[in-house]
């Protein structure tokens, strides 16, 4: 752990941009699923990357402070992989590996992140804690269709 101390404002960003590159991931292959259970579950996993963005963003904004997004790169580069990775085997299955390697790795970023926060919002680090929640979710909702 590098030890770097995370602010509101950073704290925030990171979890606003978590939330945003899991609408990304999940807008790039969502087309591709076939099953209608496994769409509405991609469906209902964006909803809620959704509110945690928007809870996130508008405390931001509310606060004053610089709202940060993915990179285009960022984006792009995971728009390409999950489109290539669809085409080459657009299963259900294939797809629900995708999102879980997706979520394990925001799992991993918000609890980093939430380690290393030094600020004293409750309503950040619940906010922290529901993305946290909702990755892990994800991966569990998404071994089902492995």
């Amino acid at each position: 752990m590098n030890n770097e101390n995370i602010n509101d404002e950073k704290m925030l960003n990171l979890i606003s941009k978590n939330a945003e590159m899991g609408v990304v991931g999940i807008d790039a292959v969502k087309d591709y699923a076939k099953g209608d259970k496994f769409k509405k579950e991609l469906l209902n996993q964006r909803e809620e990357y959704n509110k945690i963005y928007s809870s996130a963003h508008n405390m931001l904004v509310e606060n004053g402070c610089d709202v940060s997004h993915p990179s285009a790169m960022a984006k792009m580069s995971t728009e390409m992989m999950s489109r290539m990775k669809t085409m080459a085997d657009p299963t259900d299955s294939k797809i629900a590996e995708m999102m879980l390697q997706g979520s394990a790795m925001g799992v991993a970023k918000v609890i980093r992140n939430a380690d290393e926060y030094t600020g004293e919002s409750e309503q950040i680090r619940d906010l922290a804690h529901k993305l946290q929640q909702t990755e892990e979710l994800n991966i569990e909702n998404m071994k089902r269709y492995l």
